[in-house]
């Protein structure tokens, strides 16, 4: 078991489709991560200067997919079931905590204390989170591995001592839930059972019995019914909690899946991306794979959910993405006027009105002269003169909401 072929969720075989989270009107689908190193993100070899690319990161893209997001991300390298408590609790008891009173030398991790300095925010954004995603667990059970090596276990004994470890980790884990749903009962709250990051006795694999390797793949069993159980339960009390299983898919997979070959447990990015489909297809039942990159295109763009496609590609110009004007403009459901003297694009979307001139350093917004840093071109394209517009100039000109993702060279745009 870890701090944490796509398979199942436990709850796919439903014959309901999945009910998505829904965001207020008129706002983005706020997410929320709460959890341990697998939620920051963490992937061997990164520092305190490194940009995570997890499975929260990923259940935020397939959130743009659907519709305008934003996601705080309260990951903390590891973080215990215990420490998830005491953070929670304190946080909703308006109380300001340190790393080391909510798990001892939890200080010594990077980011830690900043995060843990955070509570009175995690609060706030609980409290508006239409979807609270999460995983915890992993490091109650790593003195376990150690344990194996240094001891010698026999099967019995180490049988004792996860069921030791599982006895405590589901209460705490449920009080960690119930203070989160007393914040914001009417959120999402989907969670994650744990992998097992020790694959099978081998040729490779000699520290682990074949006696043990039974009784850990048979405590991940454990901890998914007692996981799907604690789910049923606040399901039944009107929560919408949601399990997620990320167990089964490691299963067989661990030396593709994670670095452990490295003495490391925690998912590459095959892992990461394993565990972002199956936290998504619990979620909203599906998960969407980024659309093939047109040939010669610096990106993707995807407006309202739909690809944005064309004979006429995106441009990266000095830092800046252009769109091709009649493509955005249909794309948008936005009106377009031409002016041809003055060379004049002209885009109407509901009663805002943005005005670029060809080679002008200035645009104008509804009528208000605006500074351009890059201004919008002519480009031949065979016969043709096509004109290009700056995507960050006009979805801000038209009140649009741009979020780009360099992981999938994509931008989302929603108006």
């Amino acid at each position: 078991m870890s701090e944490g072929k796509t398979a199942a969720v436990s709850f796919a075989a439903q014959a309901a489709p999945v009910p998505a989270p829904q965001a207020k009107v008129n706002q983005p689908l706020h997410i929320v991560a709460v959890g341990d190193s697998l939620t920051a993100g963490y992937e061997l070899g990164m520092t305190v200067t490194s940009i995570p690319y997890g499975y929260v990161e990923r259940v935020y893209e397939q959130a743009l997919y659907r519709g305008n997001a934003d996601l705080n991300n309260y990951g903390i390298i590891a973080l215990k079931t215990t420490g998830l408590k005491g953070l929670l609790d304190a946080a909703a008891a308006g109380k300001s905590v340190t790393a080391e009173q909510i798990q001892p030398n939890l200080s010594t991790y990077p980011l830690a204390e900043e995060t843990v300095a955070k509570s009175a925010q995690l609060v706030s954004d609980l409290k508006k989170a239409d979807l609270v995603v999460m995983t915890i667990g992993g490091n109650d059970f790593l003195s376990l591995f150690n344990e194996i090596k240094d001891e010698s276990l026999s099967a019995d004994q180490l049988k004792s001592r996860l069921d030791s470890h599982l006895d405590s980790y589901i209460p705490t884990l449920e009080s960690s839930l119930r203070t989160i749903l007393s914040l914001n009962p009417k959120a999402t709250l989907v969670f994650a059972d744990q992998y097992l990051p020790v694959p099978a006795p081998s040729i490779i694999n000699k520290a682990i019995t074949e006696e043990q390797y039974k009784v850990l793949t048979n405590g991940v069993d454990k901890l998914r019914s007692l996981d799907e159980a604690l789910a049923a339960k606040l399901k039944q009390e009107g929560f919408d909690v949601r399990m997620v299983d990320v167990a089964d898919p490691f299963l067989g997979n661990e030396f593709t899946y994670t670095n452990i070959l490295k003495g490391d447990i925690h998912p590459k990015q095959s892992g990461y991306d394993v565990m972002g489909r199956q936290f998504a297809t619990g979620i909203w039942g599906d998960y969407r794979d980024p659309a093939p990159l047109q040939e010669g295109a610096p990106l993707r763009v995807v407006v309202n959910g739909k690809d944005l496609t064309g004979a006429n590609k995106p441009v990266l110009k000095n830092n800046t993405t252009f769109l091709p004007m009649r493509d955005i403009a249909t794309a948008l459901g936005a009106t377009l006027a031409w002016d041809g003297r003055t060379r004049t694009a002209t885009v109407t979307s509901g009663s805002n009105k943005v005005a670029f001139t060809i080679g002008a350093s200035t645009m104008k917004v509804n009528g208000q002269s605006m500074p351009l840093e890059t201004p919008a071109y002519l480009q031949q394209v065979g016969g043709n003169s096509v004109t290009y517009l700056p995507l960050a100039a006009l979805s801000k000109g038209l009140g649009y909401k741009v979020a780009y993702r360099k992981p999938i060279a994509t931008v989302f745009i929603h108006s």
